[in-house]
């Protein structure tokens, strides 16, 4: 990955993520209370107040989206800062990025190890749920508590949200730090507006999502592995540049 230029993979990457801590133990189950939270509707008549429910739910994915995005731009100005300061101690051009690549890459196989429960410290294996207190007033408030829960859900998403931060680091941009963190936003997101506006069949089909969390969590436990090997050894440019013809790089 340039400092400039995030490729397909990793935006692709930051919206699974995003989509898989969507799916999560402590988010989706609680889905229809953070609906009617934010709308003000019972969970009874969800189904039955769509627009308002779609409103406060796109009000409240724009607040964390925003939030989200701000932390990736402080993360890629810290790893900007951070590389600089290796490249100047290991005096080689790139080697401050390099070093920024082996790191990111062992914390992203500490993750993964996590996420499939092979290590589970205690702190790890503790249940996280947000709890928000106060209803929100108005759209304003809305998005207002969708930032409180940028923050909230961090530890609940911890591997998955991390091997984002870890990209974000290793872009060394701010911009580009932005970026992932608001394709990650987005993939969290845009299940909460469509269950919004298709409350029951979305409801549904979770109720079979939910029967596989424990799939689901191998999954992103072997992908974040995978992905911090390739990190590591310095593969996943190799395959960023072969890849390059077919697939874009996005300018940042």
């Amino acid at each position: 990955m340039e400092i400039t230029q995030v490729s397909f993979i990793a935006f692709f990457w930051a919206f699974v993520a995003g989509l898989a801590s969507f799916l999560s133990p402590c988010v989706l189950p609680l889905l229809p209370g953070y609906l009617s939270y934010i709308s003000g509707v019972s969970v009874a008549d969800l189904a039955h107040s769509s627009r308002r429910v779609a409103l406060a739910s796109a009000a409240f994915v724009g607040g964390f989206v925003v939030f989200f995005s701000l932390q990736g731009a402080a993360l890629g100005m810290a790893g900007s800062g951070f590389g600089d300061f290796l490249g100047f101690y290991t005096s080689s051009v790139g080697g401050g990025k390099r070093i920024l690549e082996v790191i990111a890459g062992i914390l992203l196989i500490i993750f993964g190890v996590f996420a499939l429960g092979v290590i589970n410290p205690q702190w790890f294996q503790r249940e996280r749920r947000l709890r928000l207190m106060r209803k929100p007033a108005g759209l304003i408030g809305v998005v207002a508590a969708g930032m409180v829960f940028s923050v909230g859900v961090g530890p609940c998403t911890g591997p998955l949200l991390g091997s984002i931060y870890m990209l974000a680091i290793g872009t060394q941009n701010p911009a580009a730090g932005a970026s992932l963190l608001f394709v990650y936003g987005l993939g969290m997101g845009a299940p909460f507006v469509l269950s919004g506006i298709l409350f029951t069949r979305m409801i549904g089909a979770f109720s079979i999502v939910k029967r596989h969390f424990g799939a689901i969590k191998i999954a992103s436990g072997v992908i974040l592995i995978l992905f911090g090997l390739l990190l590591a050894t310095g593969e996943l440019s190799v395959i960023t540049n072969w890849m390059r013809g077919w697939l874009p790089d996005i300018e940042v």
